[in-house]
């Protein structure tokens, strides 16, 4: 049986380890095979190279929220983490140069101040437990803290993460916007997906 809870201090190396089964390294990507990118895009993957040091932050910081699952030996199998009371997208994603979207609701909701929203920033689950309803799970139990709309960046350029694009629109998310920018030297792009908890 799998268990959802709010991370504490000492599940930092399990989430970092968990982290580190599903990291690949943006320096690499231009070297990466056809066949490993194919692999890549079904399977998922994060891009964010951090230390222990940063999830204990996290798990410090009162806005921002990682829930973790275990297993019923208590090891952590996945994690998701939300920066909660956000607002104008240009504050925290400074790699950000255009957004691109028709919707007058969603570029408001992306760029006004007064609009807030929760920022989904990650979720990995380790390759054994993974569509099994694990990354579901941890979602439903951030929903029960949440009245405001979920913003989601999946990377669609130089290496589109389709199966992240997926569970995502599986969730009831909606493909908003595209936007743009420079990331470690190289051009990014992103799609932008919004849970609209109102409408759900």
């Amino acid at each position: 049986m799998i268990h959802v809870e709010l991370a504490q201090e000492n599940d930092a190396q399990g989430i970092h380890d968990v982290l580190l089964e599903n990291l690949i390294e943006i320096e690499n990507i231009d070297d990466i095979s056809s066949s490993h990118r194919t692999k890549l895009e079904k399977q998922g993957f994060l891009r964010k190279e951090v230390g222990i040091d940063y999830y204990k932050k996290l798990i410090q910081d009162e806005s921002i929220k990682i829930y973790v699952a275990k297993d019923d030996s208590g090891i952590i199998i996945g994690f998701g983490s939300i920066h909660m009371n956000q607002h104008d997208v240009w504050q925290f994603r400074s790699t950000l140069d255009n957004i691109y979207t028709d919707n007058e609701k969603t570029m408001k909701l992306l760029t006004e101040s007064e609009n807030k929203f929760a920022y989904l920033d990650q979720v990995s689950i380790v390759t054994k437990y993974k569509r099994s309803g694990v990354g579901t799970a941890i979602f439903n139990e951030m929903l029960l803290n949440l009245d405001v709309p979920i913003v989601s960046f999946i990377v669609e350029v130089p290496i589109a993460n389709k199966a992240s694009a997926r569970w995502h629109e599986h969730l009831g998310f909606d493909l908003a916007a595209t936007c743009d920018g420079d990331y470690k030297g190289k051009k990014f792009k992103w799609w932008i997906y919004i849970f609209w908890i109102d409408e759900k």
